[in-house]
C-alpha cells in the first residue's frame, strides 16, 4: 500500500487546514482513506494525507475503469449526451477550425470524435490507459497517446485548445500540472475544465459520502477553480454550473469553465462557499448512512449472499464495519482488472462466473443499481433473488 503524506493548500500554499471529515476504505485499490480539509487561508477544500502523484499515475494506468469494457468500449447514453453538449459549447471558444486540440483524460475519445464532426479535425487525446487508446482508434478513428501529465513536455507542437473533463479532481500535484500546461500552450490558448462542484453535492441524491471517493482528491467550487487558474496565469472567459446526468438516477453537479492563457498570474479571492456547503453535505450523508446501516442489518437475513460492486460505496461500508454481519460468498465486479483478486479474503469474480450460483445478489451501489439489475436479468439472465439498497422510483429517494 502506498505511503500517505500531507499536502499544503494547492492554491495558496498555506499549511493551515481545518478538518471536516475522516474518510476510510477497506480497499484492494490505492487509497486507504484520507482527511477532508479546507484551507483556513483561501477556503479551498481538498483531500489530505494521500499517496504521491506517481502512485496515482500507476493506478490510473493499471486499474483504470474508464475503458467501458463491459460495453465493448462504448460510453453510456448519459455520457454520450453530455459529451455532445460539451462539444457544441466548445465550438464557441475554439479559436480556429485548424486549432490543435488536446483532450487530456479522453477515455475512449467520443468528445474528440464529436469535435471532428463539427469541423475541427486537428485533435489528439491523452489517456493513461492503453485500452482507451485502442478503443478510440477502433470506435472513432481518433489518435490517442498513452501517458500522463509527465508525458506532455515531450510534445513537439504547442496546443491551441485543451480539454480536461473530470480530471483535475483526481490530481494531487495541481501546481506541477498547471505549470506543464502553460509550457505546452500557445500564447492566448484556451482550456476547458469541468469538475464536480462541491457547493452542490448536497443538492442531488446519491449514496452517502459518495463524492469523497477513492479517487477524488480536490473539491472545487467555481471560485476555487478560478483561484487555482488565476494564480497560474489563466483568465476566466466563461463559467457555467451544470447538473450532468451520470446515470438514469444519478446527477453529478459540475462547474465548467473556459480559461485563456495570459502573460502572468493574478491574486486569488477567498472562497467562502466550500466549507459551509461541504459541512451540509457531510451532515446529510451521516443521516443517510445511519439508515443504510440499519437496512443492511436486516437485508440478508443471515443467508449467504453475493455482493456486487467493490467501488467507493462498498469500500467505505467495509471499513465502517457495516458489512461485518453479512455472509458474503463472493464479490462481483464488471471491471476485469479486479478479477482473481481478493477483498477481506473473499474472491472477486466476473459477472459471468455467477451462472452456476444460486445465492441472493446484493447490489452494493446506488449509482449503477439500475444498470447492474438490468445486467443480471437481461444480459446474464440470472434468476437469483436481487437485493436492493436504494429506492430509485422517486427523485430524492435514498434507502428503502
Amino acid at each position: 500500500m502506498a505511503k500517505h503524506t500531507n499536502r499544503d493548500c494547492p492554491i495558496c500554499g498555506s499549511t493551515r487546514k481545518k478538518l471536516l471529515f475522516q474518510q476510510r476504505f477497506s480497499t484492494v485499490l490505492l487509497v486507504e482513506g484520507y482527511t477532508v480539509v479546507v484551507c483556513e487561508r483561501c477556503g479551498f477544500g481538498f483531500a489530505d494525507q494521500i499517496p504521491e502523484q506517481e502512485d496515482f499515475d500507476i493506478y490510473y494506468r493499471d486499474l483504470s475503469k474508464f475503458e467501458h469494457e463491459h460495453r465493448d468500449g462504448k460510453e453510456s447514453q448519459s455520457d454520450e449526451t453530455r459529451l455532445l453538449a460539451v462539444a457544441e459549447l466548445l465550438t464557441k471558444f475554439i479559436p480556429e477550425p485548424n486549432s490543435k486540440i488536446l483532450d487530456i483524460g479522453c477515455s475512449t475519445g467520443r468528445l474528440l470524435a464529436a469535435l471532428k464532426e463539427k469541423g475541427f479535425p486537428n485533435v489528439l487525446g491523452l489517456d493513461p490507459s492503453a485500452a482507451c487508446a485502442i478503443a478510440a482508434q477502433r470506435l472513432y478513428g481518433v489518435p490517442v497517446r498513452t501517458g500522463t501529465f509527465s508525458s506532455l513536455p515531450q510534445m513537439n507542437d504547442r496546443c491551441d485548445f485543451i480539454v480536461m473533463m473530470g480530471v483535475l479532481e483526481h490530481i494531487r500535484d495541481l501546481n506541477s500540472v498547471l505549470a506543464i500546461l502553460r509550457r505546452i500552450m500557445n500564447p492566448n490558448a484556451r482550456i476547458y475544465i469541468d469538475v464536480p462542484d462541491a457547493t452542490q453535492f448536497a443538492d442531488w441524491p446519491d449514496a452517502p459520502f459518495q463524492e469523497f471517493s477513492t479517487a477524488h482528491l480536490n473539491f472545487f467550487s467555481g471560485r476555487s477553480l478560478a483561484n487555482l487558474m488565476q494564480v497560474h496565469g489563466f483568465e476566466c472567459r466563461f463559467c457555467q454550473k451544470v447538473p450532468w446526468s451520470y446515470t438514469e438516477t444519478t446527477v453529478i453537479p459540475s462547474v465548467g469553465s473556459v480559461f485563456e492563457r495570459t502573460a502572468q498570474g493574478a491574486n486569488w479571492d477567498r472562497d467562502d462557499q466550500t466549507e459551509p456547503r461541504l459541512r451540509q453535505y457531510i451532515s446529510q450523508s451521516e443521516k443517510l448512512d445511519s439508515s443504510l446501516h440499519n437496512l443492511l442489518r436486516s437485508t440478508a437475513g443471515g443467508r449467504s449472499i453475493i455482493l456486487w460492486g467493490i467501488g467507493t460505496h462498498t469500500q467505505r461500508l467495509l471499513a465502517a464495519g457495516a458489512l461485518d454481519d453479512l455472509d458474503i460468498s463472493v464479490f462481483v465486479d464488471s471491471n476485469p482488472k479486479y478479477h482473481g483478486k481478493e477483498l477481506r479474503g473473499i474472491p472477486i469474480v466476473s459477472p459471468e462466473e455467477l451462472k452456476s450460483r444460486t445465492e441472493p445478489i446484493l447490489i452494493c451501489s446506488r449509482v449503477f443499481q439500475l444498470e447492474i439489475e438490468k445486467q443480471i436479468r437481461e444480459q446474464l439472465k440470472l434468476r437469483n433473488e436481487v437485493l436492493l439498497l436504494y429506492d430509485l422510483s422517486e427523485k430524492g429517494a435514498t434507502t428503502q
